[in-house]
């Protein structure tokens, strides 16, 4: 499968899930390091317009693009048990707590969640500090280009 993440150009091949270990996500907790990705360019740019403006999008973003191996990723049917509000602001701790447990037992290298934004479609989440890390193929990276005409207003 391949998927996607957008980040600061500096930090685009960085892998090691540090800035979600030092301040936690929708999925986990503070003190666990995790790669999120998402199974679109396009979902990922959605993704990172729910954490910063538009205006601050600059040429400084690229993209990722990756393949993991589907026989890695732990399909959502089968794994995550949601609760009623689980896209709730902030995040609940049950999905923060479901996700960090499963970071702990560390038995598959990455796990598909729904994304909150757009639950039909799904982000990806990657252990970094599983033993098959390096099943992760790096593909491309780029300029993230994104038309400014999507952000004006009407």
């Amino acid at each position: 499968m391949k998927i996607y993440r957008i980040a600061k150009k500096q930090y685009l091949e960085d892998l090691s899930g540090e800035s979600a270990r030092l301040y936690g996500r929708r999925w986990n907790k503070k003190g666990y390091p995790m790669v999120y990705f998402s199974e679109s360019l396009s979902l990922a740019v959605l993704e990172i317009l729910e954490h910063i403006d538009f205006k601050f999008l600059t040429n400084d973003f690229g993209y990722l693009e990756a393949e993991i191996p589907d026989r890695l990723i732990s399909p959502k049917q089968k794994e995550i048990r949601l609760e009623e509000n689980w896209r709730d602001n902030p995040p609940s701790n049950y999905s923060m707590q479901f996700i960090t447990d499963w970071l702990k037992m560390n038995k598959s290298l990455a796990m598909q969640v729904p994304s909150a934004i757009l639950p039909r479609t799904n982000n990806i989440l990657v252990n970094p500090r599983h033993a098959l890390i390096q099943e992760l193929k790096i593909i491309k990276t780029g300029v993230l280009d994104v038309d400014s005409r999507v952000f004006q207003k009407k």
